[in-house]
């Protein structure tokens, strides 16, 4: 059952299936949406998207790509437009699903736009070697694992500052004045939300980086988290469909 993998409030970006006359090479438009309910397990209804501040009524009886964007992954189906409705102020699509739901491998996490301040450093020759152990399980006690963890916490090299682009479950961009090459590891301190106790502690791969000389922050670099606990993963992808969530509501006045 859909409801299994799928929950209201996840999501939807929808691509037209057919775009007649559209540019070879040209991308086809994105339409973003949210599941608000379930009819049955072939049909459910979805939010009107909303463009420029306006509503973009789709067509009855057009059909689209749906990628639904989980707090599991990201999960795809083609789906057909049945129906237009209004229902307490708000604006329903009736949808029905035309295939099977399948899990797209080639995205798993979804990017949050969100510029916030940040600090890191590239890691000492001490910080490789406790990652590399802990990451391989080199450890022979949990005694040993806790002493390493506890040490990491101590280790406080002089930081760069840097502001934060996009962050997803998998990784963020970021920028700085500092060049950093491809293959450089990295330890993040990033504060989310105000909200926060603590700023989170993160390790990441450099997986690539390129000068822009035209911004006041002159490089931009594409980190890939390294060694991160799943509750820490699971608590980031929580807090981007949060935000998510927060903006869709600001845009439609819901």
């Amino acid at each position: 059952m859909i409801q299994k993998i799928l929950k209201v409030g996840d999501r939807i970006e929808m691509k037209r299936l057919a775009a007649a006359g559209k540019a070879e090479g040209q991308e086809a438009k994105l339409y973003n949406s949210q599941l608000l309910d379930f009819v049955d397990d072939r049909n459910i209804n979805v939010s009107v998207p909303i463009e420029s501040g306006h509503l973009v009524p789709l067509e009855i009886g057009g059909r689209f790509e749906m990628r639904f964007i989980t707090v599991n992954g990201i999960y795809v189906c083609k789906g057909e437009v049945t129906n237009r409705f209004k229902q307490n102020n708000m604006y329903f699509l009736a949808v029905k699903l035309i295939s099977e739901l399948v899990k797209d491998q080639r995205r798993q996490y979804f990017r949050l736009a969100k510029i916030r301040p940040l600090s890191y450093h590239k890691l000492i020759e001490e910080e490789k070697k406790i990652i590399v152990a802990l990451a391989t399980n080199q450890l022979d006690s949990d005694i040993e694992r806790r002493n390493m963890m506890v040490r990491l916490k101590t280790i406080e090299p002089e930081q760069k500052e840097g502001s934060m682009a996009n962050i997803s479950g998998g990784g963020l961009k970021f920028y700085s004045d500092e060049e950093l090459a491809k293959g450089d590891f990295i330890r993040i301190s990033l504060l989310l939300d105000e909200a926060d106790a603590a700023p989170y502690d993160l390790f990441g791969k450099v997986i690539a980086s390129e000068s822009l000389p035209d911004r006041t922050l002159k490089n931009s670099h594409r980190v890939e988290f390294i060694n991160m606990p799943k509750e820490v993963r699971e608590k980031i992808v929580r807090y981007i469909f949060n935000e998510e969530r927060r903006q869709r509501q600001k845009d439609t006045g819901m």
